[in-house]
């Protein structure tokens, strides 16, 4: 116990003492440390863009653009590059992970990464490359620090004469295949040629295609180039390969000769023409070996054949004679069928697009339209006109009594006034339809033969006169 107290009595005698030296003033400031320094500014990017170019940058040459972002504290993301489009320059953005680069300006210690964007001139002039803005989270907190590049330019010259379309590269290896398939050669045998570019500092995309002529004796199918980029197993750009190849296969024997290639390219450094020999090859073509089956077809078939006989029973011949008198028949008739199939089909559609207009088809549409509750009332109204002949509600049920007009009159202030539940009007107006439609249906019956005209029958005058007093009315 006594060591316990020592220990407390020592941490309390170094808290007093560190009161005396700093004072109030001094511990209150230790304690708004944290608040302090989260109250600092965001420190900006340190962005640097360099070309690194040979001496002299001629066009199909490669150029690289290294993009430093450097911050004086940390990243808690990594940066946010920006897209770089330069006219008349192919530009291949940074790929995988960057380089971890540190520096040092004006005594304050900065760390961050170096990315690489790849660019192939395709015109002669001057290259002006842009400002590159770059954003970051960096240090405590994460807050978004930005910084922005100075624009650089270079000088693309034009390929020297005689040079062509042929592409600079710092390194060049131009390598050939043969795959024989069978060995050695025969007619109707295959030979694959294949010619491998390797180029440093190139894009894939920009090495030129190896043809691979013709050969008498032989046909020719060329084949889709694979094009791989090539890089450091980091991302990082190296340069690209290109691989062609065509398959010649022997139509006739002899000797033939595949020619020697020559594949052209240019210095990426110096722009002198350097050029890669492949020699050619001699092949012999066999004629075909003779293929003997392991038996006699002809034997075969007579063993086959030997002994069979056709007996065909009388019904067969019954029915097929019945088959094929009905066959006749159904193509001689056949205008006629096709005339009766059409007209079935016209009759077929009339009918149906009677029944669609129909009052019951109509009304079915409205009951399935009501059951669903939907704010719409297109199926009603398609029924109410065929049903009662009116393009409206209120003209619809005017002959029909004061009720009918008051529900009618409730409807409309449900759907179309102040805002209310949609299922009380419309439970309202499909049980009143229920009843309009057994009405109307009555009054649309036809006559029965003994029965009076309607301008001499009492009731039939009254309802019209009512009818004609509601519309008045409105």
């Amino acid at each position: 116990m006594s060591g316990v107290h020592r220990v407390l009595s020592f941490m309390m005698q170094g808290a007093l003492a560190l009161y005396r030296l700093t004072g109030p003033l001094g511990l209150v400031g230790l304690l708004g440390l944290p608040g302090a320094v989260i109250a600092q500014d965001t420190p900006a990017l340190r962005v640097t863009a360099t070309v690194q170019a040979p001496t002299e940058v001629r066009v199909g040459a490669t150029v690289r653009l290294e993009l430093e972002v450097l911050t004086s504290t940390w990243f808690t993301q990594p940066p946010m590059l920006p897209p770089l489009d330069i006219p008349g320059v192919l530009v291949t953005p940074p790929q995988g992970e960057g380089e971890l680069v540190r520096d040092s300006f004006d005594g304050v210690s900065y760390s961050g990464v170096r990315y690489t964007y790849v660019l192939s001139p395709t015109a002669a002039g001057v290259i002006h490359v842009p400002a590159l803005p770059v954003t970051a989270k960096v240090g405590p907190g994460g807050p978004v620090a930005s910084g922005t590049s100075k624009p650089v330019s270079f000088s693309v010259l034009p390929q020297t004469a005689g040079a062509g379309q042929a592409v600079a590269a710092q390194k060049m290896t131009v390598t050939q295949d043969f795959s024989i398939a069978p060995d050695p050669v025969v007619v109707g045998g295959r030979i694959t040629r294949s010619v491998t570019q390797r180029a440093e500092g190139v894009q894939a995309m920009l090495l030129p295609a190896v043809v691979l002529p013709d050969l008498p004796g032989f046909k020719r199918y060329p084949r889709e180039p694979e094009v791989t980029p090539l890089d450091d197993g980091r991302g990082g750009f190296i340069g690209g390969q290109r691989i062609d190849r065509a398959d010649y296969v022997a139509q006739t024997a002899g000797t033939f000769r595949l020619p020697p290639l020559t594949v052209r390219w240019r210095d990426g450094a110096t722009g002198a023409p350097a050029k890669s020999e492949l020699p050619g090859r001699e092949f012999t073509v066999a004629p075909a070996p003779a293929v003997t089956p392991p038996f006699s077809l002809s034997e075969d078939l007579a063993q086959l054949r030997h002994g069979l006989r056709w007996v065909i029973p009388r019904a067969w011949l019954a029915w097929g004679a019945g088959l094929l008198a009905v066959i006749v028949s159904l193509w001689l008739t056949w205008p006629v069928w096709q005339r009766l199939a059409r007209a079935l089909r016209v009759r077929a559609e009339k009918a149906a697009a009677t029944r669609r207009a129909s009052e019951a088809w109509h009304w079915r549409a409205w009951r399935h339209e009501a059951r669903r509750q939907t704010p719409t009332l297109g199926a009603f109204y398609r029924w109410l006109r065929v049903a009662s002949g009116a393009r409206d509600l209120r003209a619809a049920v005017a002959p029909s009594g004061q009720d009918s007009r008051q529900t009618a009159a409730a409807v409309l202030r449900g759907a179309y006034g102040t805002p209310g539940p949609t299922a009380a009007w419309r439970s309202m107006l499909w049980r009143a339809s229920i009843h309009w439609r057994q009405r109307w249906r009555r009054c649309q019956a036809p006559a029965r033969v003994h029965a009076l005209a309607d301008d001499l029958n009492p009731a039939h005058a009254e309802r019209t006169v009512t009818a004609h007093d509601a519309q008045g009315s409105q």
